[in-house]
């Protein structure tokens, strides 16, 4: 797996997704963006392919956690709104994981 870049260190754990989360799901983030669909393009095309990995690898170890911790990351790192609850985060998540994974370079 691709080591984290340095400048992420202060994220921690899934720094990549954490950091992509909170760039592009600011406060308004639904006024640059017409739709979800949008802002994961945009994701995807800020990241070169180590990136990409990390993001993909991140987000498929994050969904294999707990409802409570899905919800946790989500709701620490987005500026843009929240969720209730961890079903809802992981449904989200799994549709933007979905969206990579048909992306080339995945």
């Amino acid at each position: 797996m691709d080591s984290e870049p340095s400048y992420l260190a202060s994220h921690g754990e899934l720094a990549t997704l954490k950091n992509a989360i909170g760039s592009w799901y600011h406060q308004d983030a639904y006024l640059d963006f017409n739709e979800d669909a949008e802002i994961w393009a945009s994701m995807w095309a800020g990241c070169d392919s180590a990136g990409r990995r990390r993001l993909v690898n991140q987000l498929e170890q994050l969904l294999s956690r707990s409802d409570a911790e899905v919800l946790s990351v989500w709701n620490g790192e987005s500026r843009a709104f929240r969720f209730d609850d961890g079903p809802e985060a992981r449904e989200f998540l799994d549709s933007m994981l979905a969206s990579f994974k048909v992306r080339p370079n995945c």
